[in-house]
């Protein structure tokens, strides 16, 4: 009896051990992720930003895709690195995006 109680033990430290250093990781992945997107805002210092965004997977080793939409519908879109904390690549291309005025 004293042994199946051992090993329930066991196995409910192991679970709970498991799913904290699961949350904690991914605690640290997305403010690194909240960081990478804010380095890219203050880069192009845009006034006129409507929405943002950044890939969460990484297209290689450390390097994100992002992109920034402005408010007169122009897409920027850029690469930036998650060690050196720089802008890779920027790709400003002059797409342009409906931007509805009426939201209802």
């Amino acid at each position: 009896m004293k042994k199946i109680l051992k090993i329930g033990v066991g196995a409910l430290v192991g679970v709970s051990l498991a799913v904290g250093v699961t949350t904690l990781y991914q605690k640290r992945k997305d403010r690194n992720i909240r960081r990478l997107l804010t380095l890219a805002k203050q880069h192009f210092m845009f006034d006129d930003i409507l929405t943002s965004w950044i890939m969460t997977d990484p297209i290689l080793f450390q390097i994100h895709e992002g992109g920034i939409i402005r408010s007169d519908g122009t897409v920027v879109t850029f690469e930036i690195d998650g060690d050196s904390l720089r802008i890779v690549e920027t790709f400003g291309e002059e797409k342009k995006v409906d931007i509805a005025d009426d939201y209802s």
